[in-house]
């Protein structure tokens, strides 16, 4: 091959690989707005300057048609890819997307083949002549009519480029306007120099002055891309706010590619944007599998999760969201996430606070209930006190009264049977007294325990003898079991015999033609050995929803039983204090119909502990 070097080759060598370094920079841009088209663009510059230098230092006519065959495949293709890159990467032509691009291609293709064809038909070139007495090889020819449909359509392509761009420049601020200007300039001088070229106004005569004109073209662009960022102008002024936002921001394009992050994503991250941009999601974000998992094909999404970051547990409001450019074709997904963990546990301290005001609420609605009812029965217990205390007066004063006008007349029967109900009216109208009184003392915390020795069988036959005038006014027996057994025991007997006397009392006053069984018995628990006491009754029984109100006091459990049945409500209180007081407990047993059990109990270990230490 004959070719011959010329000071021309090295420009054009060296414009070549600068045009050739700006295709790969922006093919590694390409998933931005613009980056492939403009790869496109430069490697077609890159053909056009290899063919050009070629054609400038070949002397046959077969190899400068070769290179100049080659040289117009990048010819064609530039102006087509400016026009692709301005209408993308302005978003002006929503019609002109990558898939219809082909439309562009139609009548550049149709130069390559009449370039190729131009033998037979002769419609590209007319006459071709080629002069190599000056410096560097001249192609001349004679045009023909395809060449001119070829050059009307590049300029169209290319001022319809430049219309886009000058449109974007005029509509972007002025602190974008250097790079887009450079942008300008690019295309500016290449057709400007093509212009000089065709018009024969060269100074250099036959010297295409175009690939020349490149050498400012070339420089405008790797000015823009490598100074001012050309492919990001966009992107710079979204850098502005992206990068000054609290919230972790972080896009990736269909592949799943990380495409932008911006500083509060990489602090959470912990890695630099270098290090991130470019890779793929599930390797930038490798510490959390599960949420690289859980978000791997959710295009839309708005949800709180937690986090572990550096073994603490923190929460971000999560949203993730579709991205679209202008012509509305999906191009990846926005990850945007907000650190809530404060306001999360803000949250729940409200919460917990909240839950504390709602039991503290319903402790103070328990307390209120508690203090109406305890009024209520206060009432209920002054106005049936009033009858109760009124009833065995009235009772007292009357037979008095009965005594006093026939005490002559009166047999000695009928005299007995009337103080027998004196004797019963002011023994209840005592008890009465008592337990009122009894009870104000074991709500001022007065009430103590005094520990003797004493005959617990006596106890027991001294309440049975007690109780015999009301058992005979309801007709009721009494059985005593057990009682031998016990022998002397160790504890306070007055309050012993209170609570037997209480127990055996409300049997036989709910009871009528029935019996009233007392058991007495030594209950050997190696927990805690106890004697137990058991008072049951025929009677008719208690409803169970009734049974918790038998130890309030003044409450009376049995609204429906009559008035001479019911008590003050206070000796069923007072007997289970008692019996807490030396260690025992006394609990009810009862069904409708079924008759009632109360059993109370003492620990035996203490009274033979205190029984040893007297004998000591």
């Amino acid at each position: 091959m004959n070719v011959t070097l010329t000071p021309y080759n090295g420009v054009l060598l060296t414009l070549s690989i600068v045009a050739l370094s700006v295709a790969g920079y922006a093919w590694h841009k390409r998933a931005l707005p613009g980056a492939l088209p403009l790869s496109l663009l430069a490697f077609a510059l890159f053909v056009w300057l290899i063919g050009y230098a070629m054609e400038l230092s070949s002397q046959t006519l077969p190899v400068v048609m070769w290179w100049v065959r080659l040289e117009f495949v990048g010819i064609v293709t530039a102006p087509v890819a400016w026009l692709w890159f301005a209408a993308e990467y302005t978003s002006s032509w929503s019609w002109l997307n990558r898939r219809r691009i082909w439309l562009l291609g139609v009548v550049p293709l149709i130069t390559i083949i009449v370039i190729l064809t131009n033998e037979f038909h002769h419609q590209f070139w007319q006459s071709i002549a080629l002069m190599t007495d000056g410096p560097f090889t001249i192609f001349d020819s004679r045009r023909g009519f395809w060449f001119w449909v070829h050059t009307g359509y590049s300029y169209v392509c290319l001022l319809c480029g430049t219309y886009l761009i000058v449109n974007f420049i005029r509509r972007t601020p002025s602190l974008f306007r250097r790079q887009t200007g450079a942008l300008l300039l690019a295309v500016a001088a290449p057709w400007i120099g093509n212009v000089i070229y065709l018009a024969g106004l060269s100074p250099w005569g036959k010297l295409d002055l175009t690939p020349f004109t490149f050498t400012a073209s070339l420089i405008a662009v790797a000015w823009s891309v490598l100074g001012f960022r050309m492919l990001e102008i966009r992107p710079l002024a979204r850098d502005m706010v992206l990068q000054s936002m609290s919230d972790g921001v972080i896009a990736v394009d269909e592949q799943g590619r990380i495409i932008e992050v911006n500083r509060a994503a990489q602090a959470v991250i912990g890695l630099p944007s270098a290090q991130i941009i470019g890779r793929h999601a599930r390797e930038a974000l490798a510490r959390w599998p599960a949420i690289v998992d859980r978000y791997r094909h959710v295009t839309e999404i708005a949800e709180e999760i937690e986090v572990e970051i550096d073994a603490t547990r923190r929460w971000f409001d999560v949203r993730i969201s579709p991205i679209y450019d202008g012509r509305r074709v999906y191009r990846g997904r926005l990850f945007v996430w907000r650190d809530v963990t404060e306001e999360r546990l803000i949250r729940e301290e409200l919460r917990r606070n909240n839950e504390r005001l709602l039991e503290a609420q319903q402790a103070l609605i328990e307390a209120r209930n508690a203090a109406e009812a305890g009024s209520r029965a206060k009432s209920a217990f002054l106005a049936h006190m009033s009858h109760e205390i009124r009833t065995p007066l009235t009772a007292i004063i009357g037979y008095c009264q009965l005594l006093e006008n026939g005490i002559e007349r009166q047999s000695l029967e009928q005299t007995r049977h009337d103080v027998e109900a004196i004797h019963l009216a002011a023994s209840h109208l005592l008890d009465l007294v008592s337990n009122v009184l009894e009870m104000a003392r074991i709500e001022t915390g007065q009430s103590d325990v005094h520990y003797v020795m004493f005959d617990a069988s006596s106890i027991v036959r001294d309440v049975a003898m007690t109780v015999q005038p009301l058992l005979r006014r309801n007709r009721n027996r009494l059985r005593l079991e057990g009682i031998e057994e016990l022998g002397e025991l160790w504890g306070d007997p007055t309050k012993v015999r209170q609570i037997l006397l209480n127990l055996v009392s409300n049997a036989a006053k709910f009871t009528t033609d029935g019996e009233v069984v007392v058991r007495v018995a030594h209950i050997s628990d190696k927990s805690q050995p106890r004697i137990q006491f058991q008072v049951s009754d025929t009677g008719p029984g208690i409803a169970s929803e009734h049974i918790t109100r038998l130890f309030i006091p003044f409450a009376i459990a049995e609204h429906h039983v009559g008035r001479e049945q019911r008590g003050a409500g206070l000796g069923l209180a007072i007997s289970r204090h008692y019996c807490r007081l030396m260690g025992g407990e006394l609990t009810i047993e009862s069904a409708p119909g079924c008759g009632t059990t109360a059993t109370f109990w003492l620990p035996a270990p203490t009274l033979q502990i205190a029984l040893a230490e007297v004998e000591g």
